[in-house]
């Protein structure tokens, strides 16, 4: 291959430029310990050639030798140029002109031809040019050996595909776990569906467990109670069957001795008797679930069959007696229970509903000695005692009635139904502190019990604490927002402390339970007179009267309506009616009294006055007006007495003080003129 001229001079100029650095520069270290370059491309050694930062050094750095004194000094240090003259020597560029410079002598002789042109050039311009050297270097060779240029970039292309395809499998796989990742997260998610649907299954079978043992507990209940009632028949039965056989014992033996035939009669009967042992039992089973489906007529009819087939059963007498109080045939009931009594003394349910009936009956004393003939039996039983305190409070036996309750709760303390009876009976002894104790000793055990709730209300507003018996009114109201008499009781207490809107208010909901009571409607225009909505109040009040005509109380409440819009011949009229329905309403008569004496028909008012004197004595208002009457009539005398009548029934009635005073003062100045004259 020819070596252009040209390329030869720079090829020379390089090696001369390597030879004279060779010779002027001291390495740091010998050829023996020079290390190998490690196993990397030639594009990694170039990069890493040309990135050597050219920074200054804080301390003095190396000084290099040169044999011209005029030259400056270097800014790089021997062990700087040392080590960039290692990398290009180690690297395939410096092998190249190593090799061309000793197998080539016209390329050694070019080469010190041009260092010798050189020489005068600055050491340390080539000591500081590493990198122009490097471009010339690359120059040459790219020159020179156009395939080992091709062949270098080809090997930088392919380190560059090849750090891309390495990128680009490391983001595919790190897309590929993502994706793993992902069908994890899909299949845990399906995995807990799974669970989910299976616990949902686990649920619904629960479930249905729980539905087929609620069942199976009532069917063994159902059995129990059959159970007993077979029981119960079977120990009647052996009972009878003791007192036939007692009968029997105790009657006189007749002689003889039975023939055969008779023997075979006495067989046959028994037999007999066995087989509508059974028929019985059926019916009375039969019987018996018919009562608790509330075929009632069908049970009767099953109970009647039982005891035409054994008439000394007394369950069977027992249980039509039920049936008859659920029919309300009470004495047809009191007849049952008195056959089953007669059959069976010893069963103190059977006194138990017997005294029950009596109290239906209103015979209240054969109640009481059933109820405690019951109690010989069977002395725990606390319904008895309760059922016999609440009988002899109805009969005002108060003290007898406490020791029932006091019996009973020394069975059961903490029953409500007990407790609830002893506060309404200790509040008919008028000992309300005790009886207000009773109720809320109940509410702690069952504070959803309303009526308990409301009863202490009641006692609360005898004791004059109407805010706390409105209180207790409001939590009955929570359990049982409709019950009319809470409402009406409520609005009484509110009409009480002048909270009169809110007494409107609670007589509106009693109406809308009850639209009918005439009472309410009354207590509504009051309140609404009150509150000085006249119009109104004589609509409630007419209301009142519309459902009940024979309200006076409606008609003297219109009359005073009336009588404050100086309507007064409509307000004399509603008196009138007021009177005509009830004579004796002293009220009545003072308001007629009242009227008239607007229309000044004072002879009219001092009847009406009068009146009401003599239906009630201590009414000071009657006696007051009267006095006013007779002054008008100048009685004054007879008006002084009336005043005075008035004081004496109250004495802080300023109205009556002030005519009073006024008439006697009129009166002395008129005996001083006559005494002048």
């Amino acid at each position: 291959m020819r070596i252009p001229k040209i390329a030869l001079f720079i090829l020379a100029a390089l090696t001369t430029q390597n030879l004279s650095a060779e010779a002027n520069v001291t390495p740091n270290v010998n050829s023996d310990s020079q290390t190998t370059a490690p196993e990397t491309s030639n594009f990694s050694d170039s990069i890493y050639i040309s990135s050597l930062p050219s920074v200054q050094s804080m301390s003095h750095p190396e000084m290099l030798v040169s044999q011209a004194p005029e030259k400056p000094m270097t800014t790089l240090s021997t062990s700087n140029i040392d080590q960039i003259r290692g990398v290009l020597n180690d690297s395939w560029l410096g092998k190249i002109v190593a090799f061309t410079a000793t197998n080539s002598p016209q390329f050694r002789q070019v080469a010190y031809e041009v260092a010798s042109q050189t020489d005068a050039e600055s050491e340390a311009s080539l000591n500081l040019s590493p990198t122009l050297t490097l471009l010339n270097t690359l120059l040459l060779v790219a020159t020179l050996l156009p395939p080992v240029t091709i062949g270098f970039f080809w090997l930088a292309r392919r380190l560059v595909i090849k750090e891309l395809v390495s990128e680009v499998n490391k983001r595919l796989k790190k897309i590929s776990e993502l994706e793993s990742n992902v069908n994890k997260s899909k299949k845990l998610v399906t995995d807990l569906e799974s669970h989910v649907l299976a616990t949902k299954k686990s649920i619904e079978f629960i479930n249905q467990e729980a539905k087929a043992s609620k069942s199976s507990i009532e069917q063994i209940e159902t059995l129990k109670s059959q159970f007993l009632m077979q029981l119960q028949v079977i120990i009647s039965e052996a009972q009878e069957a003791k007192y036939q056989a007692i009968q029997k014992i105790n009657s006189p033996v007749k002689s003889g001795t039975k023939s055969v035939k008779n023997t075979q009669e006495s067989k046959s009967s028994e037999s007999s008797d066995q087989q509508p042992g059974m028929i019985v039992d059926d019916y009375l089973k039969q019987g018996e679930t018919l009562f608790s489906e509330g075929k009632y007529n069908e049970a009767l009819t099953a109970f009647e069959k039982v005891i035409s087939l054994n008439s000394g059963l007394s369950e069977a007498w027992f249980k039509c007696g039920n049936v008859f109080v659920k029919l309300q045939r009470y004495d047809d009931a009191l007849t049952a229970y008195n056959r089953a009594t007669n059959i069976n003394s010893e069963r103190f349910e059977y006194w138990f509903n017997r005294g029950n009936v009596f109290v239906r009956l209103q015979n209240y004393e054969e109640a009481l000695g059933s109820y405690d003939r019951a109690l010989s039996i069977k002395p725990e039983h606390v319904e008895i005692w309760l059922n016999r305190g609440i009988l002899l409070r109805k009969l005002h036996k108060y003290n007898e009635a406490l020791i029932s309750y006091e019996q009973a709760l020394l069975v059961q303390p903490k029953n409500v139904d007990v407790l609830h009876n002893l506060g309404v009976l200790l509040g008919k002894m008028q000992r309300y502190e005790e009886a207000i104790a009773a109720f809320e000793q109940a509410l702690k055990i069952a504070p959803d019990k309303y009526d308990i709730w409301y009863n202490r209300g009641n006692l609360l507003g005898r004791l004059q604490s109407f805010d706390q018996a409105i209180i207790s009114y409001e939590k009955a109201l929570k359990i049982e927002p409709d019950q009319y008499e809470i409402w009406y009781n409520k609005g009484a207490l509110l009409w009480q402390l002048e909270r009169f809107e809110e007494a409107v208010n609670s007589y509106n909901q009693a109406i809308r339970l009850m639209p009918d009571d005439y009472e309410v409607w009354h207590n509504r225009g009051v309140a609404l007179d009150a509150l000085e909505k006249y119009e109104e109040a004589v609509a409630s009040y007419d209301k009142a009267i519309k459902v009940q005509p024979q309200c006076d109380q409606a008609f003297l409440g219109k009359a005073e309506v009336f009588l404050k819009l100086e309507k007064y011949q409509e307000a004399l009229d509603c008196c009138n009616h007021a009177i005509s329905i009830k004579d004796n309403n002293y009220e009545a008569w003072l308001c007629r009294g009242r009227v008239s004496e607007k229309l000044e028909n004072y002879e009219e008012a001092l009847s009406s006055y009068d009146k009401t004197i003599a239906l009630n004595k201590n009414s000071y208002e009657a006696w007051g007006r009267k006095g006013i009457i007779l002054e008008k009539l100048e009685r004054y005398k007879e008006a002084l007495v009336c005043y005075d009548r008035a004081l004496a029934i109250k004495p802080d009635d300023s109205e009556s003080r002030r005519k009073r005073r006024t008439l006697l003062s009129e009166l002395q100045e008129e005996k001083v003129l006559v005494e002048k004259n």
